[in-house]
């Protein structure tokens, strides 16, 4: 019986000592995350901020909108980093399995997300497009750990199938919000843009 309790004793902490590097590494992680700003930069993108208090859509939409910008331009940051890990065999940016976990559990979060009727294709839209980006970046992965070049391997970069459908979803939730906001001014209009622009690799 002593014996048990020691076991479960060293197993409980064992599994403290993994929380706490789990927490270590999201913390670090997380100050070595470069800013929105930085990551529309190194695209390079124009960034036009979406002003949900000077829009014409309901407040409701405004609210839904700012929040779903906001997780996009962790995505784009994701990426960006992901992206420059890969293309600079690791030596910028933060590696895949980091990449893993954020988007992991961006996704959960933008699927929670209580979405109006009139929005619903547009988010699917750029859930879609994350996923898709995300199993590029598993394709990649894969290849690189077999010491392949990945361009050769699987054609990396625009005319992957991967980065061809998620550069569609893309485009496709811009058209749709354009479509449900046709009285919106030209800034409201042109944050639609750079958010879904920049999100995509093409």
């Amino acid at each position: 019986m002593e014996r048990s309790a020691r076991n479960r004793d060293s197993k409980l902490r064992r599994q403290l000592l993994l929380l706490s590097l789990g927490l270590v590494f999201w913390e670090v992680a997380s100050l070595l995350a470069i800013s929105v700003e930085e990551a529309y930069r190194a695209i390079p993108h124009r960034y036009t901020p979406f002003e949900s208090k000077s829009v014409k859509m309901s407040s409701r939409d405004a609210t839904f909108l700012e929040e779903f910008f906001r997780l996009i331009n962790l995505a784009i940051v994701d990426r960006v980093q992901t992206q420059a890990w890969f293309q600079s065999n690791g030596k910028r940016g933060l590696g895949f399995p980091n990449y893993q976990r954020t988007t992991g559990r961006l996704i959960a979060q933008v699927e929670a997300m209580a979405v109006p009727d009139s929005l619903k294709p547009a988010h699917r839209n750029v859930i879609d497009a994350i996923k898709e980006q995300r199993a590029y970046f598993e394709d990649w992965q894969r290849v690189v750990t077999t010491g392949k070049p990945f361009k050769q391997a699987l054609g990396a970069g625009a005319h992957h199938p991967r980065v061809l459908n998620s550069s569609q979803k893309l485009h496709e939730a811009y058209g749709r919000l354009m479509q449900a906001y046709p009285q919106e001014g030209q800034r409201t209009k042109q944050a639609f843009f750079d958010h879904l622009c920049a999100l995509d690799f093409i």
